[in-house]
């Protein structure tokens, strides 16, 4: 009876396995199409990938004085939510629909972030003595899938360099492509990308070929491409306007944290 108890559960007959202990597969979402909430989805993608959580612009509003602004919604896969604002002067008083006590009251004194749980129903109730700005940002793990730009398929855009990436601390995969847009700068493609999640990680330019290590990384000073949003997905980025290409070799994720090379990209040039 243990035997065969053993392999009804071993090879998941009548799906046995996940009813008794659950599925180690999470159910498929539908990923993120930009990094602002609010822009038309151009396409559908559902996927069981989950990213180092990341925060999504939902709104921006500015305004003077005492105003509502539109309705928004939270999602309801947001680990959490935010409120980015700036006033001048006097207190900052923000309400919200179906909730006692105001989400935030606080005075003015520059660029404060406040982190918020719970939904959202309609638009906020902003009090201020003048000028002021708030923007509404979620935290979600799901990827981010960004379609290209549409300057990359423009006619005169040019394919310039592109590799694969190889694991060096931490996992690594997918393909990145760095292209010269018609103004002559940059920008860097990843696509089907996946590191080993962790926060604040960044992009770098290295003048090695092939670094295997963090030691060979360290070796050679790189340049700072552009933070890393998100460890899962498509994404386009905009490489600095001082970026002379001929001096770089490989693309590097990069994690300030403990000082680690998770993965890289060697850079092969296109003729």
């Amino acid at each position: 009876m243990v035997l065969v108890a053993s392999l009804v559960v071993a090879t998941d007959l009548f799906g046995t396995r996940g009813a008794l202990f659950g599925s180690a597969t999470p159910e498929p979402r539908d990923a993120a199409f930009s990094r602002i909430d609010s822009a038309p989805a151009t396409q559908t993608e559902q996927t069981v990938l989950i990213s180092q959580p990341w925060w999504q612009t939902v709104r921006r509003f500015r305004g003077v004085g005492t105003q509502e602004t539109p309705a928004f919604g939270i999602g309801d896969e947001a680990i959490q939510w935010r409120v980015t604002w700036n006033c001048e002067r006097g207190r900052f008083l923000v309400r919200a629909s179906g909730r006692a006590e105001p989400l935030i009251d606080s005075s003015c004194a520059g660029e404060t972030t406040t982190e918020l749980s719970g939904t959202v129903e309609g638009g906020l109730q902003i009090e201020a003595d003048g000028p002021w700005s708030a923007q509404v940002e979620q935290q979600v793990d799901v990827p981010l899938v960004e379609p290209p730009l549409p300057v990359m398929t423009a006619p005169d855009t040019s394919e310039v360099a592109s590799g694969d990436f190889y694991r060096m601390d931490q996992v690594g995969q997918g393909r990145m492509t760095i292209y010269r847009l018609p103004d002559d700068r940059y920008a860097l493609r990843l696509s089907d990308f996946y590191v080993t999640p962790n926060v604040d990680l960044e992009i770098r330019l290295s003048p090695l070929r092939e670094p295997e290590t963090t030691r060979d990384y360290l070796s050679a000073p790189a340049k700072l491409a552009a933070p890393l949003p998100t460890t899962t997905g498509s994404m386009n980025f905009a490489l600095p306007e001082d970026v002379d290409l001929s001096r770089y070799r490989s693309v590097v994720i990069w994690c300030p944290i403990i000082d680690s090379a998770y993965a890289a990209a060697t850079l092969e040039r296109d003729q």
